[in-house]
């Protein structure tokens, strides 16, 4: 029998080794991602990736450190992006101040980050086009876009976000005066909403917005009402809903999904595969 040398123990090392790294390889691609960290000097990568998380609907929280501009004390804030740009960002406080900051020397800004943190809420999301609908008040709205998605709930729904319009009919004059102080409320008030506008028109309301978080939509009614404006009737344009999961969607769920929509629900979604988008 041949004996084991050196060159064969070093051959079966070698070979045990390539064999650990391939698999810690593999499994590396489907470790999800919970948080991202960045220096204050990697600016423009912390807001490449807010970019990237905000196009595939992904619910995140933002921390800072820092320090204010203005006289050097210290900053150190959780909030929610709202608007990213190159090398600088816009975040909303959890107590309704907006700021604005950039990196570790940048001036332009009231705050300069030191340290900047991505804290990614959600799991995966399931992005797809609702067609425009009319709906018999806020509640109907809501109630509407929230039964649509309610066949994701083996995936334990965590967020429900949407981008578009609605419409409603008002005896009210248009006031720049009073779509500010109600766009100014709405902004104190909810929180996971990337943008909302209320535009007030002759023969009523239109409000837009961007990535609004359906559950914090409800509180447009109770503010709303404080200005004396009843929300009858809305018609809807197209949303863009975002579905964010708790639980990861695996690669065969995405099959099923886009199956259900064009065979259940093609009245009120788009089941054309290419307008149904899944992030894991």
């Amino acid at each position: 029998m041949r004996r084991v040398n050196l060159i064969d123990i070093l051959l079966i090392l070698i070979l045990i080794f390539s064999a650990y790294s391939f698999i810690i390889k593999e499994e590396a691609v489907y470790v999800q991602v919970d948080e991202y960290y960045f220096t204050g000097s990697q600016i423009y990568k912390a807001t490449n990736s807010m970019n990237y998380l905000d196009s595939k609907g992904f619910l995140y929280e933002t921390w800072v450190r820092g320090y204010w501009w203005s006289d050097y004390l210290a900053f150190e804030e959780t909030g929610y992006v709202i608007d990213a740009g190159q090398g600088s960002f816009t975040m909303l406080l959890q107590n309704g101040e907006v700021v604005e900051i950039g990196g570790r020397m940048s001036y332009k800004e009231q705050i300069g980050a030191s340290e900047i943190r991505l804290i990614i809420k959600t799991k995966s999301t399931v992005n797809y086009r609702m067609y425009s609908n009319a709906y018999e008040g806020l509640e109907g709205f809501i109630s509407g876009v929230d039964d649509a998605a309610s066949f994701l709930e083996k995936f334990q729904i965590d967020d429900i976000a949407i981008t578009g319009s609605i419409s409603f009919d008002q005896d009210v004059e248009a006031s720049m005066v009073l779509d500010e102080t109600i766009n100014d409320e709405l902004r104190k008030g909810m929180y996971f909403v990337k943008s909302i506008d209320v535009t007030s028109q002759e023969n009523g309301f239109k409000i837009e917005f961007e990535q609004a978080s359906l559950s914090e939509m409800e509180m447009l009614d109770d503010i709303l009402m404080e200005h004396g404006i009843d929300i009858g009737e809305i018609f809807s344009s197209d949303l863009n809903v975002f579905i964010r999961t708790a639980t990861e969607i695996g690669e065969l769920d995405k099959y099923w999904i886009k199956e259900y929509i064009a065979e259940n629900l093609s009245a009120l979604i788009d089941p054309d595969e290419n307008s149904i988008h899944i992030r894991l």
